[in-house]
């Protein structure tokens, strides 16, 4: 699971929550991959000029894929509480 914090103007928070250890002990590349593509994005406030390893490509691209998706929704769902406030 992803978690995603975001205000009106930013990207507060990217985590990796429930992470099984199982999953975690099978491909160790999953949490550092995270954390650098996590920070890359808060540093930049977007998804934009990402870069990430050779070694961890797939790994990456495949939680990208996974970041985006978390932040649209946490977008999405930033507007519909401004509306209901």
């Amino acid at each position: 699971e992803i978690e995603v914090t975001v205000d009106e103007k930013n990207i507060n928070s990217i985590r990796l929550v429930n992470l099984d250890e199982a999953v975690a002990t099978m491909y160790p590349l999953i949490q550092p991959s995270f954390e650098d593509l996590a920070d890359q994005i808060i540093k930049n406030q977007s998804l934009e000029g990402i870069t990430y390893a050779d070694d961890s490509k797939y790994t990456s691209m495949i939680l990208l894929d996974a970041i985006t998706s978390s932040l649209n929704k946490a977008l999405e769902n930033t507007g519909d509480t401004e509306e209901t406030e």
